[in-house]
């Protein structure tokens, strides 16, 4: 008779084996909770496919890239815990985080996304939570020359930076990893597909928050993540898909400010040429 384990974890896997091979270490370290790992590949180059025929871990194995979001609601198909834990490939979880989370997860009772914070793998903050950004917000995130050429900060961009390690409430909170009791993730439908990468993790608090359901970041549980390191294998890729991802954004909850996202649209083609640019300088220079 099977077990109905206590936590589901998804990860989307690209052409990220090394990582990936860390992130499923520290996952089997995990203690407290009954939990199965499920890795969907989305189309990867290297030796991942090969590498998981090899594990115990469900997997599924997509010829092409379907996308972040698309893939998760794919693995979420076939899960069966309590909880859904969506995961990158790039984190590394200390031994209690499954154990933590879940512990929170009952104590809160009705609640809509709860996300561990993230530190870089040599300590340092790595701001994750974030209020709604503005469309001017955007154009100083991340994603953009400004950011980029160090002009901006994260607290330009709406990104919060938490004090101490009590839970707080916050807007919304990145992919990176997601707590979410499956049925709701499964009876809101998933993530949004149309989002190819990038602002599936907006748009999902979004419409929970919409519900009156809260989203809480737990400061005390740190998960290392090699951040950025999954975009720099296809750069202008992923420039395009976020870029492209903000404006589905703004036109999917501000569709009938028109005039707002015309001008938007032009300002985020300048950003993809320049962000391009500075990405093929910066590999020069390496070079």
């Amino acid at each position: 008779m099977s077990v109905t384990p206590d936590v589901s974890i998804i990860i989307v896997s690209f052409n990220s084996l090394g990582y990936l091979k860390e992130c499923l270490a520290s996952i089997s370290r995990q203690e407290g909770v009954t939990f199965e790992t499920i890795v969907i590949d989305n189309g990867s180059r290297d030796s991942t496919v090969e590498f998981l025929s090899a594990q115990s871990c469900k997997s599924i194995i997509s010829p092409k890239n379907l996308g972040f979001g698309a893939a998760v609601n794919r693995g979420a198909e076939i899960a069966s815990g309590e909880y859904l834990l969506v995961l990158n490939p790039d984190t590394v979880l200390p031994k209690d985080c499954l154990s933590q989370l879940c512990a929170y997860a009952d104590h809160l009772g009705d609640f809509g996304l709860l996300s561990p914070s993230f530190v870089h793998p040599d300590g340092r903050i790595q701001p994750s939570a974030r209020n709604y950004p503005s469309r001017i917000r955007f154009l100083i995130s991340r994603g953009s020359p400004l950011f980029k050429l160090g002009i901006s900060g994260d607290k330009d961009a709406g990104y919060l930076i938490p004090e101490g390690n009590d839970p707080i409430r916050v807007p919304a909170v990145s992919a990176t990893a997601l707590f979410i009791k499956r049925g709701l993730f499964r009876g809101i439908g998933g993530f949004d597909s149309r989002y190819f990468m990038y602002l599936e993790d907006l748009d999902l608090c979004r419409r929970l928050r919409e519900m009156k359901l809260t989203i809480w970041l737990l400061p005390s549980i740190k998960v290392i993540h090699n951040w950025g390191q999954s975009s720099k294998t296809r750069p202008y890729f992923a420039l395009f898909h976020h870029h492209l991802s903000v404006l589905k954004y703004f036109r999917k909850y501000h569709a009938s400010q028109w005039l707002h996202n015309s001008l938007l649209a032009i300002a985020l083609g300048c950003g993809i040429l320049i962000s391009s640019a500075l990405v093929m300088f910066r590999g020069r220079r390496q070079n």
